[in-house]
């Protein structure tokens, strides 16, 4: 098939300011295809609408970024509106907000998930008008910190007025640089979203992650051209490895421009998905087959292409698609440590990166290529900020007050807890997440991800918490009539990273490495559902476990506290790497 015309990729400043709403690009023609299949149809129907609205949502966005008061101002009247009427806001006296808006940091409280439980619990049965005056469409399932899965309301005012205009901004930016990337219906590879059939309900009503856009809610929800495409519907395979060999067989010989990811660990695996299976791949593509069935015309001359990258010592994505010039994905905090991998296996293609979310709530989202930072997403939500030195946690354990900072007084240069009322009733949710103000632009800050309060590393999404690996040791421990003591813990970055643990126990020795680490993997893939999910699709290695002998951490511990200030040096179980490892095994 022949393909318009491609503009070449606009490059855009690492150190751009927001100082005029951009008219629109100029987008490539859209192509005359063979009406011959529903997606193609669906996909010619929606591309020009769906560039109008991305590219009016980041109009909307910018806008609302040269006006932070206003867009906070806004969303702090919509919050009160939407939520005084609620059953909640009136048992408590909240309501009274409604007649001083300016009364809302001290008349409610800041919140943590587990204090939302109960009228959450309400809401299931419901249906809506618990926390907020808005029907609930869905539940978002979310690892806890316990292991069980939350449940975030997904309302009907949140959806429209929310969560929908951000990804259409984010794809905006996206556009505004990157027109090519729906220069044809094969332009464009979504993978930070999904359409799976929802075997899971709470009260008859859907309980299913944010990134699953299936089934579609009404005409406003989330409809890309892609929608309807063979490699993103429902018949696709649920496993991660099947999914992406399903995106592979048919995107295989085609003009790719675009890889959007959330975590670049998919970018990897996709990569190592071709490596493992491509010969099995090329057979597909030379019979006409997917998995040997029947499944399109036989392509020779993409099946000689792929034998050709493949041969190649190292290949990279870009030898399977030369035809890529884009890919977005987290590019800061811990999921910086993969730019080396990501350089190598798409060598010379530009990236965004994707926007700072989470189940709860967006926090940034992408204006341009810069990679550090992306400005507070001040038209999503209300925000405030707490300093991270500041124990949040036990003032809140302690019942005390908190206070709290609004967008423009925070500084640059520190870092800061996250507080945010949404528009699905959750109010004043304190996020767990540490985010650092890196600069300021006309009054907002431009933010990027730290890490979790409490959180000592996440390789791919998984988020796992010292108290989910203290616990996990205890039981692997425990199950091998072991008591727990001193631990360490540090991540080790390899091809395929991991997590690396010492323990302290009575009678060291190799064969008992090997049975803690298979133990305490399993405790730890039972307490977060998110590390057995990235386990269980190959994108983290098992975690390994050193014995030690009784007394060596504490040992260890005492010799680095007399090597530095020995009123700060403190015993961490989590350390920021693995040094510890060889000084304490082999010393």
């Amino acid at each position: 098939m022949d393909t318009a015309q491609i503009p070449q990729t606009s490059q855009i400043s690492q150190t751009s300011q927001i100082s005029q709403i951009p008219e629109s690009p100029q987008l490539p023609q859209t192509p005359q295809l063979p009406q011959t299949s529903p997606w193609q149809q669906h996909w010619q129907t929606r591309r020009d609408p769906f560039v109008d609205e991305c590219l009016r949502a980041r109009q909307s966005l910018l806008a609302d970024l040269k006006d932070p008061a206003g867009a906070q101002a806004r969303v702090l009247d919509d919050l009160i509106d939407i939520g005084a009427a609620s059953l909640h806001w009136k048992e408590k006296g909240y309501d009274v907000i409604a007649a001083d808006p300016g009364s809302f940091r001290s008349v409610l409280p800041v919140m943590r998930y587990n204090d939302f439980v109960e009228e959450i619990d309400r809401e299931t049965r419901t249906k809506g008008g618990i926390l907020s005056c808005s029907p609930v469409l869905r539940w978002l399932k979310t690892s806890g910190t316990t292991g069980t899965p939350k449940r975030v309301p997904y309302t009907l005012h949140w959806l429209l007025t929310y969560r929908i205009p951000a990804m259409k901004a984010m794809w905006g930016t996206c556009l505004e640089h990157h027109p090519e990337i729906l220069a044809h219906p094969w332009a464009t590879l979504d993978t930070q979203t999904v359409r799976e059939d929802v075997y899971d309900f709470v009260h008859g009503v859907e309980h299913q992650a944010i990134s699953n856009r299936h089934p579609q809610l009404n005409s406003r929800d989330w409809n890309p051209p892609w929608y309807e495409s063979p490699w993103f519907g429902p018949d696709a395979p649920t496993s991660h490895a099947g999914r992406m060999y399903h995106r592979v067989r048919n995107l295989v010989g085609k003009d790719l421009h675009y890889i959007s990811a959330i975590n670049p660990s998919t970018l990897v695996s996709l990569r190592d998905l071709i490596a493992e299976h491509g010969a099995e791949l090329v057979r597909d593509l030379r019979e006409g087959t997917l998995h040997g069935r029947p499944w399109t015309d036989p392509d020779e001359r993409a099946a000689a292409h792929l034998e050709r990258a493949l041969a190649k010592d190292d290949f990279s994505l870009v030898d399977v698609w030369p035809s890529l010039t884009l890919y977005s994905c987290w590019l800061s905090a811990s999921a910086e440590l993969y730019r080396p991998r990501l350089d190598a296996v798409l060598p010379g293609v530009a990236k965004l990166p994707f926007m700072s979310c989470g189940t709860e709530g967006v926090t940034t989202i992408p204006v341009d290529d810069t990679l550090e930072s992306q400005p507070l997403a001040v038209s999503q939500a209300y925000f405030e900020f707490v300093p991270a030195e500041v124990p949040l946690g036990a003032l809140l354990d302690a019942g005390e007050k908190v206070d709290t900072l609004l967008y423009d007084e925070v500084e640059a240069g520190r870092d800061y807890h996250l507080i945010m009322s949404q528009g699905n009733g959750l109010y004043r949710l304190w996020t767990g997440d540490i985010y650092r103000v890196d600069r300021i632009v006309d009054g907002t800050p431009w933010i990027h991800f730290t890490h979790r309060d409490g959180v000592f590393h996440s390789f791919t999404g998984e988020k796992i918490t010292e108290g989910q690996v203290t616990q996990a040791i205890r039981q692997g421990l425990a199950a091998g009539g072991l008591e727990t003591g001193l631990y360490m813990c540090g991540p080790r970055w390899d091809e395929l990273p991991s997590y690396t643990v010492v323990v302290e126990v009575p009678e060291p020795a190799e064969e008992l490495d090997r049975e803690l680490s298979g133990a305490i993997d399993r405790e730890l893939s039972v307490i977060n559902i998110e590390y057995a999910s990235k386990r269980d699709s190959g994108r983290l290695a098992g975690l390994r476990v050193r014995t030690v002998a009784q007394g060596a951490i504490a040992a260890y511990v005492e010799s680095r506290r007399q090597q530095g200030n020995a009123t700060q040096y403190k015993y961490k179980p989590f350390q920021k790497d693995v040094d510890f490892v060889d000084a304490l095994v082999t010393g």
